[in-house]
């Protein structure tokens, strides 16, 4: 029998009462995308107001596509863009 690790927060998020694997979805909230990259919920929202981030317009709330996510933990520069 497989075990699964559901510690690493890069491959599962508890809400709800519920474990799921984050690398189903498109989109993430600032929540998820900070459980992703290891930083605050607050820090995404500086990436977004510093233009690190670009979450999807129209929306009421914010959602952050998920290939800006992979590629922002893929650089090394990320914490320090300018």
């Amino acid at each position: 029998m497989e075990t699964t690790d559901y510690t690493n927060p890069i491959v599962f998020i508890q809400s709800a009462g519920t474990v799921r694997p984050l690398t189903e979805k498109l989109t993430y909230s600032a929540a998820e995308a900070a459980v992703l990259i290891g930083v605050s919920r607050p820090a995404i929202y500086r990436m977004i107001a510093r233009g690190v981030l670009t979450p999807l317009p129209g929306l009421r709330h914010k959602r952050i596509p998920k290939k800006q996510i992979l590629n922002l933990a893929k650089r090394r520069d990320w914490a320090n863009p300018f």
